[in-house]
């Protein structure tokens, strides 16, 4: 009996932003015992399928020196301030840098502390090796990321204008799109007040 191999994935967490609404570094608030970047690491790093490549770009200096003891690979966006679609655009091409023989990559942000390690299990595992595949995630209100792109996709990627994010893609490509639901866990974290919320509703 021959053995189905497992994709080959990039992870490609998403942390160039500057947080203007929150007035400091999103990416480290306090969560659990980590940081919101800490955790979506360590969350990524409890995969064995998968690479794991953080984007930084504001407060490059301060967030590295806080997680460039995990075995992850370090991308500067030096344009961070042009959007979503300027750090998609500059991971992927990191990647490639990296590795040109990928299956597809996951694309996930910081800011959604409540989607684990299970959540992208089952994304990779509905991700079809080869295959003009996305899977996405289905959150309530709209279907995004994290999501799992196949390689196929990389030259749409690297070419979003700077104030689209990877949703647009989804958009683009919706009828090939296979969705994964994460209800009840889709929140995000954009204010001070949506953090001390979601910190009091999970963690009293």
């Amino acid at each position: 009996m021959s053995l189905v191999q497992k994709p080959k994935i990039a992870h490609l967490i998403l942390a160039a932003g500057s947080s203007g609404r929150m007035g400091t570094p999103k990416q480290l608030l306090h969560w659990q015992d980590n940081s919101l970047i800490g955790h979506a690491i360590e969350q990524a790093l409890r995969l064995s399928t998968s690479t794991v490549y953080v984007v930084l770009g504001a407060y490059f200096d301060r967030i590295n020196e806080k997680i460039n003891h995990f075995p992850v690979e370090i991308i500067k966006n030096d344009n961070w301030q042009l959007g979503m679609g300027s750090s998609i655009r500059c991971g992927i091409k990191g990647i490639q840098n990296y590795d040109l023989n990928y299956d597809g990559v996951l694309i996930s942000l910081i800011d959604q502390p409540l989607i684990h390690q299970m959540h992208f299990e089952l994304l990779i595992k509905k991700f079809v090796k080869g295959k003009s595949s996305i899977v996405a995630t289905n959150l309530e209100s709209s279907v995004g990321v994290p999501a799992i792109f196949s390689a196929n996709y990389f030259n749409d990627l690297v070419e979003l204008k700077e104030d689209f994010g990877a949703r647009r893609i989804i958009k683009k490509y919706q009828a090939r799109v296979q969705k994964i639901d994460v209800i009840g866990k889709s929140a995000d974290i954009d204010t001070i007040e949506e953090y001390k919320r979601l910190i009091k509703d999970h963690f009293g």
